[in-house]
């Protein structure tokens, strides 16, 4: 690619009559190969299957399965029309149309999602039917590193950490199942996804000891997420090369472009029920990168966000308030996930601009942790009413003065009195009292600034 970049610029120093012109079709050009770009694998480099039961199956055998979208159904079923068996031991390379990149702004720090027919056994998390493949990353298809898994190629037993098995896994794929779209699973709900929404938001990696971590975070279509920044150098495929304290060596790369995954035991086998225990994958994804709270308020109407890691400042019925760590901005969220001031969220969902101002009315969510709600901001009454201040965590005070049934107004003497919403059997301070108040604040349906307390 760069020599033909090379081509064109010499081109460019020839026809000096035309310069202006050719440039303008060459950033076209480029434009135009940017937007065609895929977040999936777009193309098989090699097939090499393992012996079984299902590689002289033409529903099974097709390395073209592999690309483009997933197609996941439930936890526990999956949707076995567009994947490719590896067999016993074997591998599929894969290619992506452009660098998959170790993103700092990628959610989770996760850079890509490998999808497979992964299964819980009758809906636990913690008893998978699993096949494990170890994932092997090359930026020119030649020199490979291994992404480095929680166990070993090597120390996997077949029938143990392979089949059905209650063995947590990381760094492999054919760990997560794979989940049908949000509008196909919810139909009565407005959470519509397309598949290169959803399939490239990651589920978080299970955490041994931490049970939610085992489920598939609502914000996600499933499938195992890799992060590059864990690729080590290998002796052979799936060998690792040590250091003089026996630590593999980083490769510390930052992109890569070509995907080998490869079916992890060789000869393990399903008391002859199911034959080898083999991996099937379904589709690679580029992960999509995240967005701060205040980004996502400043993007066109329908845009789609992931927002990873922000705070819940307020929650009311059917609606929460998330906030960014430094405050600096904040956004309502519309949803009836159960969450609390405090959580660590993940939110993601289409903005739109609401009665209240941009907000996310279709929004999918997943709880990280619980911490500490943030210090509300400070603000007179006056300062309040500033287009910035607006979803913020404040605390304002003032004089009670009108009021009535679910609100009150506040005047701190600058000029600008402040309606306070609070709940019907919320206690109201008396008239002329002085006050302070912690809420978000927001707009009400005559387009005035409102604080909601909380």
């Amino acid at each position: 690619m760069w020599s033909e970049k090379t081509k064109v610029m010499k081109t460019f120093t020839v026809i000096n009559g035309r310069l202006i012109l050719l440039w303008v079709m060459f950033l076209t050009v480029l434009a135009s190969a940017a937007m065609s770009e895929s977040p999936f694998a777009v193309s098989v480099v090699d097939y090499s299957p393992g012996p079984g039961q299902f590689v002289g199956n033409p529903q099974f055998n097709d390395p073209n399965r592999a690309l483009g979208r997933p197609y996941g159904m439930t936890d526990s079923y999956a949707d076995n029309t567009s994947v490719v068996t590896l067999g016993d031991g074997g591998s599929i390379t894969l290619a992506f149309d452009h660098d998959v990149t170790d993103d700092p702004d990628n959610p989770g720090g996760y850079d890509f999602i490998v999808f497979s027919n992964a299964l819980f056994i009758d809906g636990d998390s913690t008893f998978r039917w699993q096949e494990p493949a170890f994932v092997e990353i090359s930026q020119d298809g030649e020199v490979w590193y291994l992404i480095l898994p929680n166990i070993l190629p090597s120390a996997l037993v077949g029938g143990l950490n392979t089949g059905q098995s209650e063995t947590v896994l990381r760094n492999y794929a054919e760990y997560t199942p794979a989940l049908q779209l949000p509008q196909l699973r919810f139909p009565s709900l407005p959470q519509y996804r397309t598949p290169e929404e959803f399939y490239t938001t990651p589920d978080r990696q299970s955490v041994e000891g931490d049970m939610s971590s085992y489920l598939i975070d609502q914000t996600s279509g499933g499938g195992d997420a890799f992060d590059i920044a864990q690729a080590v150098y290998q002796t052979s495929s799936g060998v690792p090369v040590t250091d003089n304290q026996g630590n593999p060596v980083p490769a510390e790369i930052s992109w890569f472009r070509y995907i080998r995954i490869t079916d992890a035991v060789v000869g393990d086998v399903n008391n002859g029920t199911l034959g080898e225990v083999s991996a099937e994958i379904d589709a690679v994804a580029d992960v999509a990168p995240a967005v701060s709270v205040g980004n996502a308020k400043g993007l066109p109407d329908g845009t789609y966000v992931i927002i990873w890691g922000a705070i819940v400042t307020a929650a009311f019925d059917g609606e929460f308030w998330i906030q960014q760590l430094d405050r600096s901005a904040g956004i309502k969220v519309v949803s009836t996930a159960p969450v609390s001031v405090g959580d660590s969220v993940i939110v993601t969902g289409h903005v739109a601009d609401g009665a209240g101002g941009k907000e996310i009315p279709d929004a999918l969510v997943a709880f990280i942790e619980h911490g500490e709600s943030p210090n509300p901001v400070g603000m007179t009454n006056r300062a309040a009413q500033s287009e910035l201040a607006k979803d913020l965590l404040m605390k304002v005070w003032g004089k009670r003065t009108d009021s009535g049934d679910g609100w009150f107004n506040i005047d701190d003497g600058s000029g600008c009195p402040l309606k306070v919403l609070c709940s019907p059997d919320a206690t109201v301070p008396a008239e002329g009292e002085f006050t302070t108040v912690t809420g978000v604040l927001s707009t009400d349906s005559t387009g005035n600034t409102v604080i909601r307390m909380r």
